[in-house]
């Protein structure tokens, strides 16, 4: 009798917990898109230049950016109607904290303007986009571990801008 309460109880117990992760999705502005419903289906990405000091920012760009499109169910094709192009503008590397005199905080802040093309030839810019989040790292080692741990933050910073530039694409009804 004891089991067959207990077994009465967990399932109930899953139950509700499947409602309530379901309602918890629902409620906080999450959807899920399939690939079929997205306005864009490919890009072509016609160039991106670099304007900040850092140089190679536009390989990592390019190369970032192709991952996040695939991942995103966008496709990076040279016969695409839809035509990107990106002017990176800025990068700065700021220090947050200091520490004995040194630095040992740092952030990381990538600037682009955007311009995509559409099949109809009208064109929509994206003037001084970034990343919705600052990418930080801390290091208070030697030189060639800041210089590490700086390409993984530059890195991060590139896909959070990237991950933002598609969230536009995606999202943005004009598009169709």
């Amino acid at each position: 009798m004891r089991v067959v309460n207990c077994k009465k109880l967990s399932r109930n117990l899953m139950f509700i917990i499947c409602i309530l992760q379901y309602s918890f999705l629902l409620s906080c502005g999450y959807t899920v898109h399939r690939t079929s419903g997205l306005p864009v289906k490919s890009v072509r990405i016609s160039g991106v230049e670099n304007h900040t000091f850092e140089p190679g920012l536009q390989d990592l760009f390019i190369n970032v950016f192709t991952e996040e499109l695939l991942r995103s169910g966008i496709s990076s094709s040279e016969t695409s109607k839809y035509v990107f192009s990106a002017v990176l503008t800025d990068y700065k590397l700021d220090t947050l904290s200091i520490k004995n005199d040194l630095s040992v905080e740092y952030s990381i802040r990538i600037v682009a303007d955007i311009t995509l093309r559409l099949p109809d030839g009208t064109t929509r810019k994206m003037k001084g986009i970034s990343s919705e989040f600052m990418e930080t790292f801390v290091s208070a080692d030697n030189i060639q571990a800041i210089q590490s741990q700086r390409e993984v933050a530059t890195k991060k910073a590139v896909r959070d801008l990237s991950q933002r530039i598609i969230a536009e694409m995606i999202y943005n009804t004009n598009l169709r």
